[in-house]
């Protein structure tokens, strides 16, 4: 069995069929996709439509809130909501991959699908999380804009002395970040980057992007 995270979506269908074909997950492999699976890309529909094919049929998946999620769910209430996430988080893309201009006519599955993430997921050594987490405080009493909002930065090691990974902030050379007690995997699929799968076990990564491309490399070494 492997442990297999894959970070932030986007909406890009195209690059996440292609990491599939490169990865091949197995049925009794541990599916771990860290949130952020709409807006920006040409494809949240189809994204979705994915994923929803993947709970079906990996019985071990595991499926995190982004914070993008977070804002498609507050713009159904209309006004100064909806607004801001059609301006400023990429939720024009959304509506158009669904035909719509409303949220609120996004299909009844995909709303199951989105409001049954979870915030965080936890093992004997890792905590998965969309974005990142407080060191000093336990999993269980974080804030939930800390899970979902709180940039990378230079997270300090968590007191649970689990090693942390996550996505939400998105890397410029679109290359994991490795410090040890805490791994980025967020490189930006939707906007020109690469999106990433994690073989936890091992530390090897791979990643594809919008134009069919594929590669794989290995964590660097924590600095």
């Amino acid at each position: 069995m492997r442990t297999l995270v894959i970070g932030d979506i986007h909406g890009c269908l195209a690059a996440l069929k292609t990491l599939w074909r490169q990865v091949d997950p197995q049925l009794d492999d541990r599916l771990i996709f860290l949130g952020d699976y709409i807006d920006r890309g040409p494809d949240s529909k189809g994204v979705i439509d994915f994923l929803i094919e993947v709970k079906k049929t990996y019985a071990k998946a595991i499926f995190l809130m982004g914070n993008h999620e977070e804002k498609l769910c507050l713009a159904t209430h209309g006004g100064s909501e909806l607004a801001i996430w059609l301006s400023n988080w990429g939720g024009q893309a959304t509506l158009q991959s669904y035909t719509t201009d409303n949220p609120n006519d996004i299909p009844a599955a995909h709303w199951e699908f989105l409001r049954a993430t979870r915030p965080y997921y936890e093992t004997s050594s890792h905590i998965f999380v969309h974005a990142n987490l407080s060191a000093n405080i336990p999993l269980s009493l974080q804030l939930p804009y800390t899970l979902l909002h709180k940039k990378f930065g230079q997270p300090k090691p968590h007191i649970s002395g689990k090693t942390m990974i996550c996505g939400h902030t998105a890397i410029a050379d679109h290359k994991p970040i490795n410090l040890g007690h805490a791994i980025c995997i967020d490189t930006d699929p939707g906007r020109g980057g690469w999106l990433t799968c994690l073989h936890v076990e091992t530390g090897q990564y791979y990643q594809a992007n919008m134009n069919g491309e594929s590669r794989a490399s290995q964590l660097a070494r924590p600095s």
